[in-house]
């Protein structure tokens, strides 16, 4: 039988530490599944197509994206009884924060089409799929897109103003339960962030349970060594005073930067 794990976010969720974990674990995956992360998946303009049917919502955004997808699955090499894991945030759709309009009206869609697409090209074998989605509690999953955007944009919004404009978004549990009602012939999956910061491989515990590896190449796994840190608040507020100034957008980014790196250099200490 294959297997197949789809992971499609959601953002702000503890993705970069389970795909950390994944890339980490690489060669003890390969032999059982074939592993695509967004390295791929962007390089190829994979998540861009889907982010764009997210914006667009039209038949030939849909059209592009299943005509990528198909493509993209033919290329991948399954051997006889290799099956697949996959883990890309924006196959749900464009962050939020950037589509407020439509939020991740468009996730279950574009899980119904991957959904689709699998099996189309496993059409002469048994397969599985899986379907799993992280979430997070909704006022900490607000603030990190607030604080995510504070240091990757121009935002000037303060995060009480930010949460307001957000409220017709909705929230990941929200968004999971409609890709499940959708999907009712596929095993849908999710856990909470906060459940897994206390699981041995933290984000990375969920495609742990799912390889099922044997005894001694479980033994072998590693955790993730890449995840988000969240910035302090003092941090935070000194973004919004710089994202607020006149300061062109060359020297902004500068000064960011070296903010974050003056934190990053706090917290693991100087040699």
């Amino acid at each position: 039988m294959r297997r197949v794990l789809l992971h499609l976010g959601l953002h702000k969720t503890g993705t970069t530490a389970a795909q950390s974990f994944l890339f980490e674990n690489r060669a003890l995956i390969w032999p059982h599944h074939a592993l695509v992360l967004p390295y791929r998946t962007r390089k190829s303009g994979l998540s861009e197509a889907a982010t764009r049917y997210s914006v667009y919502g039209t038949p030939g955004t849909m059209s592009d994206f299943s005509g990528q997808m198909r493509r993209f699955l033919k290329s991948l090499d399954f051997g006889r009884h290799r099956g697949l894991v996959l883990s890309e945030e924006n196959f749900s759709g464009l962050r939020p924060s950037r589509n407020i309009a439509v939020g991740y009206e468009a996730a279950p869609d574009l899980a119904l089409c991957l959904v689709d697409l699998i099996r189309e090209r496993f059409a002469r074998d048994e397969v599985q799929i899986t379907l799993y989605l992280s979430l997070r509690q909704r006022e900490s999953w607000l603030r990190s897109l607030w604080a995510h955007d504070l240091q990757r944009t121009r935002l000037v919004q303060g995060f009480e103003a930010f949460r307001e404009r957000l409220a017709p978004v909705a929230s990941p549990q929200s968004v999971a339960e409609e890709i499940r009602g959708r999907l009712p012939t596929v095993q849908v999956r999710s856990q909470w962030l906060e459940d897994l910061r206390t699981r041995p491989f933290g984000p990375g515990s969920p495609f742990a349970d799912f390889l099922d590896l044997p005894a001694d190449e479980t033994a072998k796994l590693v955790g993730p060594t890449r995840t988000n840190t969240g910035l302090p608040d003092e941090i935070l507020a000194r973004m919004l005073e710089m994202n607020r100034s006149a300061l062109d957008d060359s020297a902004l980014i500068d000064q960011k930067a070296a903010l974050v790196h003056s934190v990053q250099t706090d917290l693991i200490g100087t040699p």
